[in-house]
């Protein structure tokens, strides 16, 4: 494979394109009831997405929603181009419903499985678009064929949420080991990426890349996916989901990043409501500025999909069809119709009155085309910023850290509720706790949807900040110390003496960490009460973090600073807690540590800052994780401060900053700049703003180059400046 080559508009933008049957019922469930309500051939989707503008690329769907032998034969077996002609679906006679009628034209022809994904390839080539393949299978020489046709205009295969960490997996690790560990899943999971991965490219599907809403992600590309689109959305944060994406990119030099965007589905407001598309608008842009460069919208211009909004259009359709056949999904509703057709007709008849409303002149697909469109021409008019935007901090994902993409306290580990019932350490705690805080310091999820919860939508008021994965410990300390100014320790880590080192390397190359005691534990059966002996170097950490820690100490109430300092931005007597958190017992055998926090009883050191090299540590002294430190309710707490963890992020985030930064008063990021998206990208000298709040304009400082500027974004408002050498 030689390597992704970019368009002349700098990157790939365009959609899902299905396989998709008129009048087929898919499925009856209570919240997911679903007719098809039209076809179209390969080659019209492709004109399509030229004649309406909607990019460059085609992410094509290997699932076709839809029975019928013409469906089947046009889009994977491509047999009118031999002379085989299959009529479309006969519902007046029942007849050219289902693949099995042609069951002996279909095996005649079994070795043309794929000539059809081939011919998408061949003639989207010749109109100038990109082909990439979701969930689609074929037989090899046609997968070969289809490589070497497409060139540069074939972008690879995703094999989408095909891996997860199951039940299943844990039994079997646990009748093998005896115990269950965080590293033995992990392992389970890249040993099965691996394999497909493996498959894949032997059979010649080129670039593997890998689509969901999953935080595991990194383990994905330890197992050999090579482009991460993570499924935004589904993946509630847009800006954390592009640090991960970016700083695995950055981190293991991939060929891309990209997104795909499941707004259709996860928006959940109303198709009335002006901030439902202000939001699929705004995504196009975040995804643009954050470095994206790839961005697929998964559903929503080609026909209606959805039904998790207050008034879709497919909850008018009236749905008695489950009082004649119960609750089915695709198979079972295949299996009927095999046996009985007739018994669909009524439904059909019924249903088909409402199709205007779902199909692709409805107006929710024109309003999706149109806001495609409308972005489309921004970057043909523009361009898109080379290179990927300066992130000076990272948010580390530690090893053996196997979290969903949101903090929930009742949601298990990887979805073990068998086991998390039994062992309750396997549901979210403490150290998934810790994501949560950082998001609202890195990413803040302000108010701007009216009245709906916005868990999408934020700001970046510290610049962007890419998300790096000691996942195996599998990084480079050099590209740690040239890529990033501030490592910060966030949620899980199994720590190791491969780690220590890497760690050591990176403070003293001039990087400064931020770490707390559990996360320099070995630990990955996730026990909360670690000893001593588990600890990296028996909790020797003199070169580190100026300390050696003999054990668990007492328990704290509040934390406060140091009277007469203000290295963390705030100054005595502002109060954090109630904790109720156990410290460490320390022994600190650095004379000339740095206390930045202590308890306010009887001054036990809370958070010290350590210089090693040229870097430092910042070690949060808690047998906790940084989780636990959320607490801020009393004398000073003030409403989003993320707690004492989230003061020592700001802390570390102000003093390392980027060639380009943003403030409310010249001095510090505030309210303004949590709805403020900015990136900077050196290569291209190129500044990116945009305002998220779709209702109210925001002004602020903008910082670089030794000058200063005063900016007001209008509503909604994204902006694209040069970055002169001078501001």
């Amino acid at each position: 494979m030689s390597g992704i080559k970019l368009p002349p508009e700098g990157i790939f933008v365009g959609s899902g394109v299905y396989p998709t049957d008129t009048d087929t019922l898919m499925c009856t469930m209570l919240g997911h009831y679903a007719w098809q309500c039209q076809y179209f051939g390969p080659m019209d989707m492709i004109d399509k997405i030229i004649e309406d503008n909607q990019g460059n690329v085609a992410q094509v769907w290997g699932y076709a929603r839809g029975f019928s032998p013409r469906l089947i034969a046009e889009w994977f077996y491509a047999l009118d181009e031999i002379g085989v002609k299959i009529p479309a679906p006969d519902w007046e006679n029942c007849k050219n419903l289902i693949q099995s009628e042609y069951a002996d034209v279909f095996e005649q022809y079994k070795d043309r499985f794929g000539a059809g994904l081939e011919r998408f390839v061949r003639e989207a080539k010749k109109r100038g678009l990109y082909t990439t393949f979701l969930y689609t299978s074929g037989e090899t020489p046609w997968v070969r064929k289809m490589a070497e046709t497409g060139g540069d205009h074939y972008l690879g295969y995703d094999f989408g949420e095909r891996y997860n960490i199951g039940l299943n997996d844990a039994k079997e690790i646990l009748a093998e080991a005896g115990e269950l560990t965080l590293g033995a899943l992990a392992r389970r999971l890249m040993r099965k990426v691996r394999e497909h991965v493996d498959e894949r490219h032997e059979a010649g599907w080129g670039y593997v890349m890998a689509t969901s809403a999953n935080f595991s992600l990194d383990y994905e590309v330890l197992g050999g996916a090579e482009i991460p689109v993570v499924e935004d959305f589904a993946f509630p944060s847009l800006n954390l989901a592009s640090g991960y994406s970016r700083g695995l990119y950055r981190q293991h030099n991939l060929p891309m990043w990209g997104s795909h965007l499941a707004h259709e589905h996860y928006a959940w407001q109303a198709n009335s409501d002006s901030h439902r598309w202000d939001m699929l608008r705004a995504s196009l842009y975040m995804k643009y500025m954050a470095g994206s460069k790839m961005i697929i919208n998964e559903s929503g211009n080609w026909f209606v999909e959805h039904t998790l909004a207050p008034d879709s259009p497919k909850l008018n359709v009236p749905q008695s069809a489950r009082d004649e056949f119960g609750i089915m999904g695709w198979g079972e509703i295949k299996k009927v119709l095999a046996e009985d057709p007739a018994r669909f007709k009524p439904y059909l008849e019924e249903a088909r009155p409402y199709f205007a409303d779902l199909d692709y002149n409805s107006p929710i697909c024109r309003k999706y085309r149109q806001i495609i469109s409308d972005f489309w021409d921004y970057v043909k008019a523009n361009g898109t910023p080379e290179g990927q935007p300066e992130a000076t901090v990272a948010l580390v994902k530690g090893n053996c850290d196997l979290t969903s993409s949101r903090y929930n306290h009742n949601y298990a580990l990887c979805g073990l509720y068998d086991i998390a019932c039994k062992n309750p350490a396997w549901f979210q705690g403490t150290p998934e706790r810790g994501w949560k805080l950082a998001r609202e310091v890195f990413f803040p999820e302000v108010p701007v949807l009216g009245d709906y919860v916005n868990i999408h939508m934020s700001g970046t008021p510290y610049g962007q900040t890419d998300v790096i994965s000691f996942a195996e410990d599998r990084v480079d300390a050099q590209f740690l110390a040239k890529q990033y100014k501030a490592l910060i320790f966030t949620g899980w880590n199994t720590s190791s003496e491969k780690q220590y080192q890497i760690l050591k390397d990176y403070v003293a190359a001039g990087g400064t960490l931020v770490i707390s005691v559990p996360q320099l534990a070995k630990n990955e059966t996730r026990s909360l009460d670690v000893s001593v002996d588990e600890l990296v170097n028996g909790g020797d950490w003199t070169e580190l973090c100026g300390v050696k820690v003999k054990g668990r100490g007492g328990h704290i109430y509040w934390a406060t600073v140091p009277q007469g300092s203000d290295a963390l931005g705030v100054e005595f007597p502002r109060r954090f807690g109630v904790l109720g958190v156990p410290l460490g017992d320390i022994e600190i055998v650095d004379p000339e540590i740095e206390i930045l926090a202590v308890d306010d009883e009887v001054a036990n050191p809370v958070v010290l800052s350590h210089k090693f090299g040229k870097g430092k540590c910042i070690l949060i002294n808690t047998w906790t994780y940084p989780g636990a430190l959320d607490q801020d309710e009393g004398p000073g707490s003030v409403m989003g401060s993320a707690g004492l963890y989230g003061v020592v992020c700001r802390a570390v985030a102000n003093a390392n900053r980027g060639h380009v930064w943003i403030t409310d008063d010249k001095k510090v990021p505030g309210k303004e700049c949590r709805y403020i998206c900015y990136s900077y990208f050196p290569e291209a000298g190129k500044i990116c703003l945009f305002n998220i709040d779709f209702e109210n304009e925001r002004s602020f400082w903008l910082h670089g180059f030794g000058l200063h500027e005063r900016i007001t974004l209008q509503p909604g408002e994204f902006r694209m400046m040069d970055a002169p050498k001078t501001m």
